[in-house]
């Protein structure tokens, strides 16, 4: 299959279809189509047909009540050759008869924001620092083999952790206290009686802000994106994004575009960032704890 980089417009036509596709295996279970043999006919000749003699002298068949040409042959039985899973929480996926490879596409989860730190209080007030974001979860894109019938095991990674806020300086000219890291993001996983088949890791947390002093605390760092790897040869691996500094605002690293709808915007992605407390008199203010990273997602469809 191309993996080539693909337009915006192209994306989201593939987007439509594909979406439609998961409301269908919602009603239906499966997708069904006719094998191409269950088109044909393969019964007796019309009038006008030309390839063999008409007419009175006709002797290519019996005549009369003891008739016995041919009949029409029974339409072959619907045969499933699409079809499409989806899973936003741990389960199990069995290929149906007939399928023997699937295209999968994994994203790991999210890495939680960091926490944002503490205010100073009075003589310092210096303001708290601003958490870093969560890394993305990884990605990957890769077509397996399988055994119709043979249950694979579905892990969904589950989104990092959020950092806890630092608690503001107390009275008397004290330093706030910086706020805590957030926790890394879990992979999502596809595994058969064989091993792993593949995996998207989770993206690292942000660093928390540093507590603020006489001046403002220093910016917690951003978290790494995850990865994927995959048995297959057949393969596309994306690293997740990483998130921002507090310096730059904090913001948790975005998921990597595959070409199904995610089901959330919070899909995949590292949270964001607390924001630092306020330092201020007589107390500093506490920081904002950071957000939850979000939740894998694997789609397999054939």
């Amino acid at each position: 299959m191309n993996k080539k980089p693909v337009s915006q417009r192209s994306r989201a036509t593939r987007r439509v279809l594909l979406a439609s596709a998961l409301a269908a295996v919602a009603l239906s279970g499966q997708l069904l189509t006719m094998a191409p043999g269950a088109l044909a006919y393969d019964g007796p000749h019309g009038a006008g047909d030309s390839d063999r003699p008409h007419g009175a002298g006709d002797n290519d068949r019996p005549h009369g009540g003891g008739d016995d040409w041919p009949k029409p042959k029974e339409p072959h039985a619907p045969t499933v050759i699409h079809g499409l899973r989806d899973f936003t929480a741990d389960g199990f996926f069995t290929p149906p008869e007939g399928v023997t490879s699937v295209h999968v596409q994994a994203w790991g989860a999210g890495g939680g924001g960091g926490g944002g730190g503490g205010g100073a209080s009075a003589t310092l007030t210096g303001n708290g620092g601003q958490g870093g974001g969560g890394g993305a979860g990884g990605f990957t894109w890769c077509v397996i083999k399988v055994k119709p019938g043979q249950n694979y095991t579905v892990d969904v990674g589950s989104g990092g952790a959020a950092g806890a806020v630092g608690p503001g300086g107390p009275a008397g000219g004290n330093n706030g206290s910086p706020g805590g890291t957030g926790g890394t993001g879990s992979p999502t996983t596809l595994t058969s009686s064989g091993g792993i088949q593949l995996s998207a890791t989770g993206g690292t947390g942000g660093g928390g802000g540093g507590g603020g002093t006489a001046t403002t605390g220093t910016p917690g760092t951003g978290g790494t994106g995850g990865n994927g790897t995959c048995s297959s040869l057949d393969v596309t691996n994306r690293s997740g994004a990483n998130g921002q500094s507090g310096a730059q605002g904090g913001v948790g690293g975005s998921a990597v575009d595959g070409i199904v709808q995610l089901p959330s915007t919070n899909t995949g992605v590292g949270g964001n960032g607390g924001g630092g407390g306020t330092g201020g008199t007589p107390v500093g203010g506490p920081g904002s704890p950071g957000g939850l990273g979000g939740n894998g997602y694997l789609v397999v469809f054939w």
